[in-house]
């Protein structure tokens, strides 16, 4: 380990003079070749320049004969070796702004620049006595300045003593930060009005508003409820920090503290600062896909409710539905339509899973039924039709989707129901006599067996009878007492339903009361599935 610090302290005596020769030499350069090009006023600044370089030596090698010792550099010699880089810094910042644009010497003055930037890093980054550090890690890194790209901010300074806002200033503008000064809270509140500010940096004791106070007018105006504070100031009781603390301020630093510290604090709150920036972007991106994603679902659900049919009164048969949308885009659909002049074509099916894949893909197959386009079939024969959907709707080409289907074929002028089924409810018929009967099929889903056959049944219809098809997302619910609704339960709910709607005059359609009812038994105030009932109620 002591090799380690050794090497460590080795390292730093080698950069820091490395540095300083930089500083020194081109300053001296700088002094001594300042062309007729220039002012007389310039020309003294460059000596200036050449002056506060050289003063520069003396300083920082005590200081680094301190930390190869070992020892711990005096609070004054380090004053003296930040107030000296900054001195020079400030007159090389005077020289560019003055300099015309071209001279030979702007060159000089960015080398002298750099070194000058350079030198102050490598002491702002390092502690009075450098400590230990991991083997092989660039020097650098270990000094805490690593590879990621420094934040620079906005950065109002609040203090009545002028010679400590313009140290303060000038640290702080040396790191890249743009930096405004006030002399008391309420030039500084008035400024905070003006323009936008990242952070304060705040003293405590000043006249007329101070600091509390300016706290306190922050913290209370939502314009301001972005900006950071720290406060620097010579009170060092545990009360001014706690009141700071509790009127919002993030840190609270003794006149006497470390520039590191402030340093680090004020890197902390940019980056803080700007990864709310971006989470907020984020955020507002994510809204705008939320709410683009919602209004293409909500133009995808107003397109499969426009595929759904008209009510229906044709040759003694009348149909009515509910189509209830899940809070996802779902699967069902339902449509009838004339084959031919007596028979009548019906059915309801359902994909798997929600969203708009499996509403694309019920829709699909709803347009090619309802417009007699699946080829080499018979639409008289529903074990025709859903064979040979299930020769077409292959699980492994739907993207692992399937789908059940109850078709039938209603002929009136036999009054008979042909109809077959691929795993979905049995549709419930309900004579006149009022006994239910359940029309059950014997087929798979369709897609995933492609050999599957289908038988196809027949039912005679008598008058006054009424058929009704729906989809399991009616039934399939949990009910308030925790349990899931019975096939057996929900079958004696319908019929319930419907006889008291046949007794009763003012009862224009069953479906509504079982729908209703349904709602009643169920745990949640929304179906979790898309929800279709259709009734057909065939005439005397």
């Amino acid at each position: 380990m002591s090799e380690c610090i050794d090497d460590t302290r080795s390292r730093f005596r080698h950069e820091v003079r490395t540095i300083l020769n930089h500083v020194v030499g081109f300053g001296e350069l700088l002094s001594g070749d300042a062309g007729a090009s220039v002012g007389v006023a310039l020309r003294a600044t460059f000596g200036d320049i050449g002056k506060a370089a050289v003063a520069l030596r003396q300083p920082v090698l005590e200081y680094v004969t301190y930390v190869i010792e070992g020892a711990e550099p005096s609070e004054a010699l380090r004053r003296q070796v930040y107030d000296r880089i900054y001195d020079l810094i400030s007159l090389v910042q005077t020289a560019r702004r003055t300099v015309p644009k071209g001279d030979r010497s702007l060159h000089d003055i960015r080398k002298v620049h750099e070194a000058a930037n350079a030198l102050a890093d490598l002491f702002a980054a390092s502690l009075p006595a450098v400590v230990p550090l991991v083997e092989d890690a660039p020097l650098s890194r270990a000094m805490g300045r690593g590879d990621r790209p420094r934040s620079s901010g906005r950065i109002l300074v609040v203090d009545d003593d002028a010679f400590n806002r313009e140290i303060l200033a000038r640290h702080l503008e040396r790191q890249g930060h743009v930096v405004c000064q006030a002399p008391n809270g309420r030039e500084a509140f008035s400024i905070l009005s003006e323009a936008p500010f990242d952070i304060v940096v705040l003293d405590i004791m000043m006249p007329g508003m101070n600091g509390f106070q300016f706290l306190e007018a922050v913290r209370e105006d939502e314009r301001f409820r972005d900006i950071s504070m720290i406060v620097v100031s010579a009170l060092d009781d545990s009360a001014s920090m706690a009141r700071c603390l509790e009127l919002g301020a993030e840190d609270y630093l003794p006149r006497d503290f470390d520039p590191i510290i402030l340093k680090a604090r004020i890197d902390s709150l940019l980056e803080k600062k700007e990864y709310k920036r971006e989470n907020d972007e984020a955020l507002r991106r994510l809204i705008a896909t939320q709410e683009r994603l919602a209004a293409e679902l909500h133009e995808a659900a107003v397109y499969v409710r426009s595929l759904l049919p008209k009510k229906l009164r044709w040759k003694g048969v009348s149909a009515d539905w509910q189509f209830i949308p899940s809070l996802s885009l779902g699967g069902d659909c339902f449509y009838y339509h004339k084959i031919d002049e007596n028979r009548l074509a019906l059915y309801l099916l359902d994909v798997s899973g929600h969203g708009i894949q499996a509403a694309l893909l019920s829709a699909t197959i709803m347009n090619m039924l309802r417009g007699l386009s699946l080829g080499g079939v018979d639409y008289a024969s529903p074990s025709s039709v859903l064979s040979r959907l299930n020769r077409s709707f292959r699980i492994e080409d739907q993207n692992n989707m399937f789908f059940t289907i109850w078709y039938g074929v209603y002929d009136a002028s036999a009054r008979l129901l042909r109809y077959a089924s691929a795993g979905s409810p049995p549709a419930i018929l309900v004579g006149p006599d009022g006994v239910v009967s359940e029309l059950v099929g014997d087929g798979p889903v369709i897609g995933v067996d492609e050999s599957a056959s289908f038988g196809e049944f027949v039912e005679a219809i008598d008058p006054s009878s009424n058929l009704y098809l729906f989809s399991d997302g009616l039934f399939e619910i949990r009910t308030k007492g925790g349990t899931i609704l019975e096939w057996s339960e929900f079958v004696k709910l319908l019929e319930a339903h419907h006889r008291e709607c046949v007794v009763s005059p003012a009862c224009l359609s069953p479906i509504n009361r079982i729908v209703d009812a349904i709602r009643g038994l169920s745990l949640k105030p929304l179906f979790d599935d898309d929800v279709s009932i259709v009734e057909f109620a065939f005439d005397a």
